[in-house]
């Protein structure tokens, strides 16, 4: 039953009339497109002083109302057109007027093209109708509707269009029901995506694709896989340039850290192809060398003032005596770039400590004289020393 209901709206939709969309967009010149056999170009603009030839696109695929137009139903209007032309009014003729019905052309649709994704259909607009003519460089009117009969098949509950019987190629206000298409050329002239003439603003199509082509980039650049400097040299841009776009505040900063770059690879003779970390870690080296070379000094004044002892001050100078050993190892914990109270302050710290102090008091501390000399010539005793024992 469901079949027999199907095969039967088929054979109804069979003589219906319907109507296929177009419109205006850019990558066609009307050169593209050779007109039919026995088409007189020369002679249809005859007379014009402001002749119009377009190109409109119609894409394979699903229409607004969710028909599927297939590559042959496209193939079947591109070849009415190129055997037999086309006429194109300002709006569709009504199906009962279709046989009987002369209305004047507003366009003459001359030859057409069909690629693996779509058709495309030169016209040129008739020279009387001069509105029309401002209408569409004004992008006022930028579709088309195809108007005829198409061939319909159900293929798992989608309708198909399988064929076309096309009867004419019709200008439509915007946004009507139908097949998305858009005009893709003007007079030789590229068109947008959504029909703005040449440096004029990009549509939605286009900018849609721009989105897409920055996320790639984006993408690619997070994954490491393109650098901004393989974009720029693919561009052709040098370093200048580059740096030019940028906003002035950055660039100056850029140009800032070059400069800076450029000197610290003369002081520090860097030649060949600059790390930049290894640059940085000599730069932070001979800043601590210089540092530690100051911190040095002020050590060495410090010691002076607060250590007033000559035998101290040689032995904390001394790496190979204990003190000297302790100090060297203290000395390594103040920061290089510390101030003088700081260091004073480290050196406080280090005298008051009661190791330390107990070594320091040792060195000012003299033997007495005999010290190691006990009764009875032992080992030690001086040897002149004549001992006498005696009774008290």
């Amino acid at each position: 039953m469901l079949k027999e209901m199907i095969c039967g709206e088929m054979a109804e939709q069979k003589d219906k009339i319907f109507s296929l969309f177009g419109g205006i967009a850019g990558e066609m010149s009307i050169e593209d497109i050779p007109p039919a056999p026995g088409v007189d170009v020369d002679l249809i603009k005859q007379g014009d002083n402001d002749p119009l030839e377009v190109i409109v696109e119609v894409p394979v695929g699903k229409s607004k109302r969710g028909w599927n137009y297939t590559h042959k139903a496209l193939k079947d209007i591109v070849d009415a057109v190129n055997t037999r032309t086309l006429a194109g009014f300002k709006g569709h003729q009504k199906p009962e007027d279709v046989s009987n019905q002369f209305i004047d052309p507003a366009t003459h649709w001359i030859g057409a093209k069909m690629t693996e994704t779509a058709a495309y259909f030169r016209g040129i607009v008739d020279k009387k109708e001069e509105d029309l003519k401002r209408w569409i460089k004004g992008k006022r009117i930028k579709q088309v509707s195809i108007y005829g009969r198409p061939v319909l098949k159900n293929v798992s509950g989608e309708t198909q269009v399988v064929g076309y019987d096309a009867l004419s190629i019709d200008w439509t206000p915007l946004d009507r029901m139908g097949m998305p298409t858009r005009i893709v050329a003007a007079s030789g002239e590229m068109w947008d995506p959504d029909g703005a003439g040449p440096g004029e603003m990009k549509g939605d199509d286009e900018q849609m694709e721009w989105a897409e082509v920055v996320a790639e980039l984006k993408k690619r650049h997070g994954n490491k896989t393109i650098t901004v400097g393989m974009i720029a040299g693919e561009m052709g841009l040098s370093n200048e340039q580059v740096i030019k776009e940028l906003t002035p505040e950055f660039a100056k900063e850029v140009q800032r850290a070059l400069e800076i770059s450029d000197k610290a690879k003369e002081i520090l003779g860097v030649s060949g192809e600059m790390d930049v970390a290894a640059l940085f870690a000599s730069l932070k080296a001979a800043a601590d060398k210089e540092a530690g070379a100051g911190r040095d000094q002020l050590v060495g004044e410090m010691m002076t003032t607060k250590v007033q002892s000559e035998a101290v001050r040689a032995a904390l100078k001394n790496p190979e005596t204990a003190l000297g050993k302790l100090w060297s190892y203290h000395v390594r914990s103040i920061a290089p770039d510390a101030t003088k109270e700081q260091i004073a302050g480290e050196m406080d710290t280090f005298l008051a400590d009661p190791v330390v102090k107990g070594m320091v008091d040792a060195i000012h501390t003299d033997k007495p004289a005999g010290a190691g000399v006990a009764g009875g010539g032992g080992a030690g005793a001086p040897k002149n020393l004549k001992i006498k024992r005696a009774r008290i």
